[in-house]
């Protein structure tokens, strides 16, 4: 199947799933804040992310070392019911929040850890932020899921992962319980937690640990990377242009660190 085809098919299978929900469902729109919609029964969140919503979309900006590449097509979906959340989302039922290019989804299980909304918001723009330079294609064939996520905790301090501390994960790596990192994901698109019998906040939090080591081995590498790797240079080079090293040897290097 070519580029195409598949790009088809994953763009009608999304379709069905949230077609009618994104045809029939109404939203408050927040006047000060035209990026913001919401459940007239979920006001107070979004009045939450409203506080904080510049400050952290800023925040990912200078973590991820330039502007968003289109701003202004950001929209905040903010849910006050689960199936209405999941249905035009296509996320899972169990996350607190998702994102696709340009679009953030909060769910209402977010009310169950309030405190977390904030790291939730940052980690779904570092998403966004990736996306829009890279493009769909690119973010699901090309650059491994283990970065996208590993980043997006780093980002937003733990957020998506907060179960699991550092010393927890690396008691896993220790013991053998640890995923391990593609250079590339595939016509199939990437892996996630599951595919690697472990909790998704394990594996976020593994993820982190990762992409953590690298920035700390050299953080201007890091950052030429980065930027190497929005301005459209393949995710597997970027690591040898800038450290000199292949993924599969800095991930052999960061378990001798984490296993010292």
């Amino acid at each position: 199947m070519n580029k195409p085809a598949i790009l088809f098919l994953g763009i009608f299978l999304y379709g069905c799933s949230s077609g009618y929900a994104r045809l029939t469902y109404d939203f408050e729109k927040m006047s000060s804040m035209p990026a913001i919609y919401y459940d007239s029964e979920a006001e107070d969140l979004a009045l939450q992310v409203e506080e904080r919503l510049l400050t952290n979309i800023s925040h990912v900006k200078a973590h991820q070392y330039s502007e968003f590449k289109d701003l202004d097509a950001l929209k905040v979906y903010i849910f006050s019911n689960k199936e209405r959340y999941t249905k035009f989302s296509g996320s899972t039922p169990l996350s607190r929040g998702s994102a696709i290019t340009n679009e953030i989804y909060i769910s209402p299980i977010i009310r169950d850890r309030i405190d977390t909304l904030p790291g939730i918001v940052i980690h779904e723009l570092s998403h966004v932020h990736l996306r829009q330079y890279v493009g769909t294609w690119r973010y699901w064939t090309e650059i491994p899921g283990w970065f996208h996520e590993g980043l997006a905790v780093e980002v937003s301090d733990g957020g998506g992962a907060e179960k699991v501390s550092d010393d927890e994960a690396i008691a896993a790596i220790r013991s053998g319980e640890r995923f391990t990192p593609r250079e590339e994901s595939g016509l199939l698109g990437h892996k996630f937690a599951h595919d690697y019998d472990l909790t998704p906040h394990l594996y976020y939090r593994q993820s982190n640990l990762f992409v953590r080591y690298m920035i700390n081995q050299n953080p201007g590498a890091f950052k030429s990377a980065y930027l190497a790797l929005i301005e459209g240079t393949k995710f597997s080079d970027i690591w040898v242009s800038e450290y000199g090293k292949s993924i599969p040897q800095l991930w052999h290097e960061f378990l001798s660190h984490a296993q010292a």
